[in-house]
């Protein structure tokens, strides 16, 4: 029996709808890809596709994962949902989103790229200041699109979020 499959959004856009038949994904998904791609947003109906639900346990793990890497602050609910669904039903992640990649890849879940090959390593992120250059934890809720990391307690600068060596 083949393994099942939890499609990103990218997979929904970019495979053929031949490959997306049985395919996992959540609700949420489909705003988004009436906002990315309302052609193929009408056609979700009939992909063949199975709309679930992660438990809140497994929503907990993913969560607590991004929070340990730091990807939390980069990645949005949807793709905190498709993740935690991968891991609740052992299901192989697919996904081009370097940070999926990377919180999955924490969790042991297998994903593969849907057009890209994907991520080499599993990063780790912290915050810095873009003054004084002191380091503070990553971020422990998703803030996506704002960017907006805070101000450094020391100097009041900017804080950036960055790759810990």
């Amino acid at each position: 029996m083949a393994k099942a499959r939890v499609l990103d959004t990218a997979a929904l856009i970019a495979w053929p709808m031949t490959e997306l038949s049985g395919g996992l994904i959540v609700r949420h998904q489909e705003e988004e890809l009436l906002r990315i791609s309302p052609d193929r947003a009408a056609l979700l109906d009939s992909m063949g596709l199975v709309f679930c639900q992660p438990n809140q346990d497994s929503i907990d793990l993913a969560v607590d994962a991004a929070k340990q890497s730091g990807d939390i602050s980069g990645i949005s609910e949807t793709d905190l949902a498709l993740v935690s669904l991968a891991l609740e039903r052992s299901a192989l992640l697919i996904t081009d989103d370097y940070r999926m990649q990377n919180i999955a890849s924490f969790l042991d879940i297998e994903w593969q790229g849907v057009s890209e090959v994907g991520i080499r390593e599993v990063w780790s992120w912290t915050l810095v200041c873009s003054g004084c250059k002191s380091e503070y934890d990553a971020p422990e809720s998703t803030v996506a699109k704002q960017k907006n990391y805070g101000e450094c307690h020391d100097c009041g600068a900017a804080l950036r979020l960055k790759r810990k060596k």
